[in-house]
């Protein structure tokens, strides 16, 4: 049984926990951070929303397919690996582009982004398919 206090708690984390999983990801390839440490943050809030709320209680609002989650990070990383290969460059050459667009100034497009995108999804889809089917005690 969790208390009001938790319920709130959680209510207010969630939203904030998102963006700063998402903020971990995209300061990865430059600073400290990336897919992996952004995965297990959105996963821990998810997980933790489970624990307050109940399993069935989420599922009812909110129950993606984790394992498509997955398998989509998967393909993502996996093609971020190999796209360098028809080109004639080494297994997971990480290119790099600066996009100068008005008004906002310069944009720097870095292909291990995608792959630190596939590696979030894969963190998420895991860890959450996992507390998933301990939690329905499959």
């Amino acid at each position: 049984m969790t208390t009001v206090i938790t319920k709130m708690i959680t209510r207010i984390c969630l939203p904030l926990v998102v963006l700063f999983s998402i903020s971990l990801l995209l300061a990865g390839h430059n600073n400290p951070g990336g897919g992996f440490i952004g995965g297990v943050m959105f996963a821990s809030i998810i997980a933790l929303s489970y624990v307050v709320y109940g399993l069935e209680t989420i599922k009812s609002s909110f129950s993606p397919d984790w394992g498509k989650w997955f398998g989509f990070g998967l393909v993502l990383a996996a093609f971020t690996a190999f796209a360098a290969l028809p080109f004639g460059h080494n297994f997971f050459r990480s290119a790099v582009e600066f996009l100068h667009i008005p008004l906002i100034g310069e944009i720097e497009l870095v292909s291990a982004a995608l792959f630190d995108t596939g590696v979030y999804f894969v963190v998420i889809g895991s860890l959450l398919s996992i507390f998933q089917m301990v939690g329905e005690d499959k």
